[in-house]
């Protein structure tokens, strides 16, 4: 006997799917470039009112959400492309880490918007237009036959 075949995949899936990669090479742009400039940013680009102990807060704080955006654009690509295959552990997976993320980036964006690359902030959109178009029902319904 043969297998029946699988549906094909729906054209919502590669959608999302390279939407969310994009914002994915967003992100990994805006990481890398916010992580250099806190790390070649000289004292003297800060205002001499602040002390050495708040510019170099101000330094690790890039720095820090600046790692942490690279980090997330690389795992966002490794779940978007999971889940492309078919997976729904990996597409719940990468839904919900684009929410954690524009949450996040909304947040910083309101209480240290000095801390954001922009193509970071640029990056966030086509992610989150991808994951709601990995929850649409066409890509749902997809993923659960795949199952």
């Amino acid at each position: 006997m043969t297998k029946p075949t699988p549906a094909p995949r729906p054209a919502i899936v590669n959608i999302a799917f390279w939407l969310v990669l994009a914002g994915s090479v967003l992100l990994l742009a805006g990481g890398l470039l916010g992580l250099s400039s806190a790390i070649s940013t000289p004292r003297s680009a800060f205002s001499a009112e602040l002390s050495d102990s708040e510019v170099r807060s101000i330094v690790v704080m890039r720095g820090g959400i600046s790692g942490l955006l690279l980090v997330t654009g690389v795992v966002l690509s490794f779940l978007a492309g999971r889940a492309r295959s078919g997976d729904l552990r990996f597409r719940r997976a990468m839904v919900w880490l684009a929410v954690v993320l524009v949450a996040l980036v909304f947040v910083l964006a309101l209480l240290a918007p000095f801390a954001i690359a922009p193509l970071a902030l640029f990056g966030v959109v086509p992610v989150a237009i991808g994951a709601t178009l990995f929850m649409r029902p066409a890509a749902s319904d997809w993923f659960l036959e795949v199952q």
